[in-house]
């Protein structure tokens, strides 16, 4: 999902608790905060040598274990966050979005979206963690498939 995907969904449903699901069922406690929005440019040099570069929007979750166990957070609020966030440092809206979250139990990891479900008053975005990935690889497959198809 790109950054300004994730944006117009909380704006398509305002006043809805955002809800993160990083496994089936489980859930990011609702007294989340948002702790930090990155714009992470990333360069690299991949296992075939080549060199790349390419940006990401990271946003780190993070719940206080002193702070009660509340109310997820409102869309509204999310939008506000992101709306400062915007202002003092600009968001990358073509950039993917990625959500960095992690407790005592469960190692830190950056998830992206897989699916998003509307259920009563929540908006639920069911997060995966995508795999690591040669892509020298990836190209060759793609190309592969792509001459086959011709």
């Amino acid at each position: 999902m790109l950054t300004k995907d994730f944006l117009e969904l909380l704006q398509q449903h305002p006043e809805m608790e955002l809800v993160f699901e990083y496994r089936p069922q489980q859930f990011v406690p609702a007294s989340y905060h948002i702790t930090e929005v990155k714009n992470v440019l990333i360069e690299s040099v991949d296992c075939g040598g080549r060199p790349d570069n390419y940006a990401q929007t990271v946003v780190q979750l993070w719940v206080n274990k002193n702070e009660p166990i509340g109310r997820n957070m409102l869309t509204q609020k999310a939008l506000k966050i992101f709306d400062i966030v915007n202002s003092k440092t600009p968001l990358r809206p073509a950039t993917e979005i990625f959500f960095e979250w992690g407790d005592s139990t469960l190692p830190t990891s950056n998830y992206v979206v897989d699916q998003v479900s509307v259920q009563s008053n929540r908006l639920v975005l069911q997060l995966t963690v995508p795999p690591t990935a040669c892509k020298p690889s990836l190209e060759i497959a793609n190309l592969a498939g792509a001459a086959c198809c011709n």
